[in-house]
């Protein structure tokens, strides 16, 4: 998902987007082990992948996670948590975080860090076969007049999750539709869709000349 993080009259620039790799879901699908985003796949971190994937489409890219762990440091992005206020009043309320806490921690440090920035564009780290066209394909939706939020649908699917997507209704949004295949947006919640991610990496690695 794509959000202008400047709001509606900030001129558009196709290099000019902020990765955000949201890392700080339970991932209770997954079961007992290390947390999902540090799933190994393909012999790395399942973020690692996003990461890789959406690094040379943006300026910059920062991972959301609420996690000390030594694995997220050694992506060698920088990794914030979610805003301090927002984890208090959650800790009051007794309720988990969401997606929406991990955007703003992202808007927030984009704000700081590349104040030029138009957009910045948020990406689960559970789909570690992210389009590597992606940003192209969502640009050319960044037009006048500009959506404060763009997002992508493929097939029946809408991205982003259901919170998210009633944040993005209660702004004005657009959608990519994205053509063709949606296996790029492969999302990786169980033990067996990780071994399916395995498989699906496997096939598309180049065999090695004997």
């Amino acid at each position: 998902m794509v959000v202008n993080a400047r709001g509606p009259f900030a001129p558009v620039r196709a290099s000019a987007l902020v990765g955000v790799v949201l890392a700080g879901g339970e991932g209770r699908r997954m079961g007992e082990g290390p947390k999902k985003p540090l799933r190994l796949l393909g012999g790395k971190p399942m973020v690692a992948h996003v990461v890789e994937r959406l690094r040379p489409q943006v300026i910059d890219v920062v991972v959301v996670a609420n996690d000390a762990d030594a694995a997220f440091a050694r992506l060698g992005v920088p990794v914030i948590a979610d805003p301090p206020d927002i984890r208090r009043a959650a800790r009051r309320e007794g309720r988990r975080l969401g997606p929406l806490a991990g955007i703003l921690a992202g808007m927030e440090w984009a704000q700081r860090h590349h104040p030029y920035a138009g957009w910045i564009l948020t990406a689960p780290a559970d789909v570690p076969f992210l389009p590597l066209d992606l940003t192209v394909r969502l640009c050319g939706h960044m037009h006048v007049p500009e959506p404060d939020v763009l997002v992508v649908r493929h097939g029946r699917h809408r991205e982003p999750s259901r919170r998210v997507g009633q944040f993005a209704e209660r702004h004005a949004h657009a959608e990519l539709r994205w053509p063709g295949d949606p296996a790029p947006f492969m999302n990786v919640n169980t033990p067996e869709e990780l071994k399916a991610a395995e498989a699906r990496l496997a096939r598309a690695r180049p065999r090695s000349r004997r």
